[in-house]
């Protein structure tokens, strides 16, 4: 399994319309990416501008369906997403390592 953390730094003032947007968008993500094993927006509770969209990928080729064959250097963004912005989006992932 592999996780995909992408991070938003929101304009101050921007944070409630952004995440409506983004949780608008993300909504019928379980039933169009059959790889997506779950996804949550969290919101930093000592920074509240600071927003990350996670998701859970059951392998490589379901994050190639989902976001294109760079998945691993560019971040999946949304018409219009510089808008609400402080900077770009910063993207990391991380394998789940399960005990032996």
């Amino acid at each position: 399994m592999i996780l995909r953390v992408s991070e938003a730094i929101v304009r101050a003032g921007a944070e409630q319309e952004f995440l409506a947007r983004l949780h608008e968008l993300v909504a019928d993500f379980p039933d169009r990416y059959q790889g997506l094993l779950r996804h949550e927006v969290l919101v930093d509770e000592a920074e509240s501008r600071r927003i990350q969209y996670v998701s859970a990928w059951r392998d490589d080729a379901d994050l190639i369906a989902y976001a294109g064959a760079q998945w691993r250097t560019e971040p999946v963004t949304f018409p219009g997403e510089e808008h609400y912005l402080e900077s770009a989006l910063t993207l990391r992932h991380f394998r789940v390592h399960v005990a032996e």
